[in-house]
């Protein structure tokens, strides 16, 4: 083995979240693997790992590292498709070699936990896998369908449903933009009420991006899906606010493609909060609008009342007058750099 391959596996992706936990690769790559907006997994297969080659994984884990986590993350796309002694198995042996350990969470689909039996999954849940992150995406079938996901509104509200009654926290991912200009409308009013029915502990916002070689975007080239703008997609996310009145969840834009960083509190009290963030950026003038999400979009900024900083202005409208002077259209820079920051 090369000196600099480490003598266990890890997975591609983890959510923002997880930074800095361990991550345990239970299984590789993602059984589904058809979602036209991601990139990660296309041309691999799905595989399972087996429990007796995790815990070897944990031991070299525990080698290399010691006890330094606090968190642990199950990768890869979907690790609760792995049989239910397994997984019981894998997090008691990552609980018992890293004691210090406080929180251990894992992506699943929705599809799948609708359809474990609810006595496995408090079985796994008793053995200390405390979160699940569901990308919900959109509660609008009509988008649902479009992108491919591979399941309906009422199976991720199912399944996440049955996730809370097993007694998980619940985080699950929102993707403003997703229907594009045409849906907009139905996939903030639907993921509004799916988010509703369903009552999670985090709503997090990660925008949409169509990265070269994606479903999407080649689905775009076609017409079939016209993206928001920068300034419509933080309409359709003032429209899903609004529709999210009584919902005590904690929303978090902790993803680098989201606009609005700031676009974090605790929905129960900071909701016309964030729905004044919205209406900040969506009342400026548009050359305003335009200077912060060049700004935003070019890693100078972070938050909307940094626009306001000495300098920031005078570099941000030189770009501009580039941009013009080439005959560039801004949103097509913009759709460049999210995608550049997948």
């Amino acid at each position: 083995m090369d000196p600099a391959t480490p003598p266990f596996e890890q997975g591609p992706i983890r959510p923002p979240s997880e930074a800095r936990s361990l991550l345990v690769r239970v299984s590789r790559n993602c059984p589904w693997n058809r979602c036209a907006f991601c990139p990660v997994y296309k041309g691999q297969r799905f595989s399972p790992r087996t429990a007796d080659e995790v815990l070897a994984d944990l031991d070299a884990m525990r080698e290399a590292f010691g006890d330094q986590f606090r968190t642990a993350f199950l990768q890869d796309a979907n690790p609760l498709l792995a049989r239910t002694d397994d997984l019981v198995r894998i997090v008691g042996g990552l609980r018992e070699r890293f004691p210090h350990v406080t929180r251990v969470t894992a992506y699943a689909r929705a599809h799948t936990l609708a359809r474990r039996p609810l006595a496995e999954l408090q079985r796994i849940r008793a053995a200390g896998l405390d979160r699940l992150h569901v990308g919900l995406e959109s509660g609008c079938d009509e988008v649902l369908a479009l992108v491919r996901k591979g399941v309906t509104r009422a199976q991720q509200i199912e399944g996440c449903l049955h996730a809370k009654e097993a007694g998980f926290e619940l985080s699950v991912y929102v993707m403003p933009g997703l229907g594009g200009r045409a849906l907009s409308a139905s996939h903030a009013d639907d993921t509004a009420s799916a988010v509703a029915a369903i009552r999670p502990d985090f709503v997090r916002l990660r925008t949409t991006a169509a990265p070269p070689g994606t479903p999407l975007a080649e689905m775009q080239a076609r017409g079939e899906h016209v993206p928001l703008s920068e300034v419509e997609g933080v309409r359709e996310i003032r429209r899903l606010l609004a529709g999210l009145a009584g919902v005590g969840a904690r929303l978090e834009s902790d993803h680098v493609l989201n606009l609005l960083m700031e676009l974090r509190g605790d929905l129960s009290t900071d909701r016309d909060r964030l729905v004044g963030l919205c209406d900040r950026l969506l009342d400026l003038p548009a050359p305003a609008q335009l200077r912060f999400v060049l700004a935003r979009r070019l890693g100078w900024i972070s938050h909307l009342a940094q626009l306001d900083e000495p300098g920031v202005c005078e570099a941000v409208d030189q770009v501009i007058l580039d941009i013009q002077a080439r005959g560039i259209d801004p949103e097509a820079v913009f759709a460049e750099l999210r995608a550049g920051t997948l």
